[in-house]
């Protein structure tokens, strides 16, 4: 499967699974920081995020590892990693997934059409945003509040961020990144008590200090290409619960004593309507995790000191990093499977071929393995000999990425996303090859062209001519 619709749906192979890899790993995680302050909390599933996109986004393209320096004569032979993970993962069928034709073209097309859903909805959760702050009106406030208000800042170091008054809103909410504005109920400080201003606007100010404003809008932009995934809705209200326990902490430690701020948190529930509210706001009945945030702010349990708590820290990230790479290394590829192949029943089984050196067919050495079964599944397997021959061969196993059947030959195609020619950079080759039945178990093999080849001869390169023909035979 190539061009656009191969790397939409190998990354949306990879987001099905990796991204609920990611999510596990942040809920172990989040298990040894369950008695760590919350802003920790919030840093790992802020990590968690990181991972669950960047691991299927980075799925599509080639990793490229450094080319493995030639062996001296009295140097002790050198495994390449590369070449047992790519034997490892060509003995599990799992690592490609095949579709029929025309599957990939419309899975694709559901993904652009849920990727343009989810930025509409949160392009009108920006207009919203934006049309709540430029409605907004200044705010007085009575005398008997002001120093509610200046503590509330000197407490908390916050001398940005504007307080002011709107009519479409139930509760407090902060917007606007660059210049951060606090928004209140027109009539807050009437029916305010100064612990429930204090806790209000202490949580308000605490997400200015923490600028999750901004953090919040980038969170949501980068979550918009696998928002289509059940998983998501966890991450986002993990990454909303600890931020607002965050602010809850900021708050009871400094400003307000619990129980008094878990008072005022019910109140001002109990006072809000239920009017709607853009979801790039930030609240202080924010998460819809009232009843867990209560629990926390209640919890008279002894927290961890900070030192362990950032050693605590440190090792959910290791492992979140751990399952992140492993998860990396276990790429899923689609391929397609074309009906209109053939029947491979007569190539089916195991060939093998020898490159030979004198007419007496004397002097050997293994060349190629060609694996085909009848279900479609073809796999080759080439072998790279040192120079001077002190290592064993380095075995370069290759996905079959289409095939052809004209006959008594079978016409396949390979993806090689590394292909190296001498000293030239490595870049992606599409090579075509052909097995050609002679009767019983043998056949001759043809490399047909390499577009990476090709490429070079065209821009003038001195190239060598096509590899000569191999015979083969078929060993199982």
């Amino acid at each position: 499967m190539k061009g656009i619709e191969g790397l939409v749906v190998t990354f949306l192979l990879n987001a099905l699974w990796q991204v609920p890899a990611a999510v596990a790993a942040g809920l172990l995680g989040d298990r040894l920081l369950r008695r760590a302050p919350a802003r920790l909390r919030h840093t790992l599933w802020l990590a968690v995020l990181a991972v669950a996109v960047a691991l299927p986004a980075a799925s599509p393209w080639p990793s490229h590892l450094p080319a493995s320096r030639e062996a001296s004569p009295s140097a002790a032979p050198v495994p390449d990693p590369a070449a047992y993970a790519a034997a490892w993962r060509a003995a599990f069928p799992s690592d490609e997934s095949r579709f029929p034709a025309g599957v990939g073209a419309a899975v694709a097309g559901l993904w652009i059409l849920s990727l343009l859903a989810h930025g509409f909805h949160l392009g009108r959760a920006w207009r919203r945003t934006r049309r709540l702050a430029r409605g907004a009106c200044p705010l007085e406030i009575p005398d008997g509040f002001e120093p509610v208000v200046s503590r509330c800042r000197s407490v908390l170091g916050v001398r940005n961020g504007e307080i002011l008054g709107s009519p479409e809103i139930a509760s407090p909410v902060t917007l606007g990144a660059r210049r951060p504005l606090i928004l209140l109920p027109s009539r807050f400080f009437a029916g305010a008590s100064a612990d429930e201003t204090a806790s209000a606007l202490g949580h308000e100010l605490a997400h200015v200090r923490r600028r999750d404003y901004a953090v919040n809008v980038l969170c949501e932009f980068l979550l918009l290409p696998v928002a289509f995934h059940p998983a998501v809705r966890s991450l986002r209200r993990r990454i909303a619960e600890t931020r607002e326990m965050a602010c809850d902490e900021a708050v009871v430690e400094s400003l307000v004593r619990p129980r008094a701020y878990a008072r005022s948190l019910l109140s001002l529930a109990a006072s809000a309507a239920r009017i709607p509210r853009p979801s790039t706001t930030l609240g202080v009945l924010d998460a819809q995790t009232l009843e867990v945030r209560m629990k926390r702010i209640l919890d008279n349990h002894p927290r961890i000191g900070l030192a362990p708590a950032r050693a605590a820290l440190g090792a959910a990230l290791l492992l979140l990093g751990g399952i992140g790479l492993a998860a990396s290394d276990l790429t899923v590829r689609p391929v397609v499977a074309d009906a209109r192949g053939g029947d491979l029943r007569p190539f089916a089984g195991t060939w093998s071929g020898d490159w030979v050196f004198d007419k007496d067919g004397g002097k050997k050495m293994r060349a190629v393995d060609l694996e085909i079964r009848p279900d479609g599944r073809i796999v080759e397997t080439w072998y790279k000999y040192q120079k001077k021959g002190v290592a064993p061969p380095q075995k370069v196993v290759q996905p079959v990425t289409g095939y052809k059947v004209e006959g008594n030959t079978l016409k396949i195609e390979i993806r090689v996303e590394d292909f190296a020619f001498r000293d030239k950079t490595p870049g992606i080759a599409e090579i075509q090859e052909s097995l050609e039945l002679r009767g019983g178990d043998a056949a001759v093999f043809r490399t047909l062209s390499n577009s990476y080849i090709e490429a070079l001869k065209k821009s003038g390169e001195a190239v060598p001519p096509p590899p000569p023909p191999i015979a083969m035979k078929r060993v199982s």
